[in-house]
């Protein structure tokens, strides 16, 4: 279930409940197919909500180009939202994982070795 999403230009950032957290995921606004590589996973749901935030403030000042009257607003839109998410994320410990590690993690056998780095 999507809880909310974040537009960009070229994508929608969408955050999901999952079992470890919260899942940010990319929508290509054009197509609709998800960018499964694009998925994030957070522990708590401030930190994915300001991550969508700052990712769709990205597409949009990446995408606008110098001739938009509101290409300065752009840029200060996406400078605001990276500090949010950035204090937000050191207050809570919480940076986030590829959602690829987590898919990885979750086919690993539960009755296997378990592994440690020390």
């Amino acid at each position: 279930m999507i809880l909310a999403a974040c537009e960009g230009r070229h994508w929608q950032y969408e955050i999901l409940e999952h079992a470890d957290g919260y899942v940010v995921r990319m929508r290509d606004l054009d197509t609709g197919d998800i960018d499964e590589d694009g998925a994030t996973v957070f522990r708590t749901m401030p930190v994915a909500f300001a991550f969508a935030e700052m990712s769709a403030a990205f597409d949009r000042f990446t995408a606008s180009t110098e001739e938009e009257a509101d290409d300065a607003e752009m840029a200060t839109d996406f400078a605001v939202s990276e500090q949010a998410f950035c204090d937000l994320s050191s207050r809570l410990c919480d940076g986030g994982v590829a959602g690829s590690l987590v898919q990885a993690w979750e086919r690993r056998p539960a009755d296997g070795p378990r592994l440690t780095l020390h």
